[in-house]
């Protein structure tokens, strides 16, 4: 059986992505891998990100829409200079992404749950920009929900250390902000993480996802 990996909030810094996951060994016919959204904006390469996500999906991983991409279908950023055809392409590649999915007992979402809201009628807006009600409310039963989209350094650690809460595990380590991109491997818990600014050597440490089974 392979590993499962998890990231979240890449930003533009695909090219980190990749050299993290050749660092992690990671195996698209062997390992599952989640990425729970924002991989535009703010970063050096918007475009390109999204498109190594789609070939990311087209060999097995499960890429989840975040509140950046979900503003890329409602208007393209100007900056982004596209042709219609371009265009449309980057709108199919995003519109195909589900808000949420499950693997055994993670639950993964971009930003959050609605408390007590059963996860069918969970609303798009919820799922990728809730903060405040979701971080202050325990798991529901039977799941451990993994999520970006607030940085873990606003929770109070470090910026490169991911959150733990009640049946929750905050892994997006503020690439978005000049910090780090982190890729978790829930199998036997182990972080790997590279700073966004060079030099930019990767770091492996092991992370207590033992305490959630």
């Amino acid at each position: 059986m392979g590993r499962l990996f998890v990231i979240s909030d890449i930003h533009g810094y695909g090219y980190l992505l990749e050299r993290l996951l050749r660092e992690a060994g990671y195996r698209s016919a062997e390992d599952r891998l989640f990425l729970l959204g924002d991989y535009v904006n703010k970063g050096p390469d918007s475009l390109g990100t999204l498109e190594y996500v789609d070939r990311l999906c087209a060999a097995g991983a499960v890429a989840l829409q975040g509140n950046n991409e979900r503003k890329w279908l409602l208007q393209m950023p100007r900056e982004i200079a596209l042709d219609p055809v371009e265009e449309q392409r980057c709108r199919s590649i995003i519109a195909k992404m589900p808000l949420w999915a499950r693997c055994g007992r993670f639950l993964f979402v971009h930003a959050g749950l609605r408390p007590a809201i059963p996860m069918a009628l969970q609303s798009a807006e919820d799922l990728t920009t809730i903060r405040e009600p979701f971080h202050q409310s325990p798991a529901p039963t039977g799941n451990i929900v993994v999520f970006g989209h607030t940085s873990t350094f606003r929770f109070g650690v470090r910026p490169d250390a991911l959150w733990f809460g009640d049946g929750k595990i905050g892994i997006d380590t503020g690439a978005g902000h000049g910090h780090y991109l982190s890729l978790v491997e829930l199998t036997e818990g182990w972080q790997w993480s590279v700073p966004v600014s060079p030099p930019s050597p990767i770091r492996r440490i092991r992370v207590p996802i033992s305490k959630f089974k």
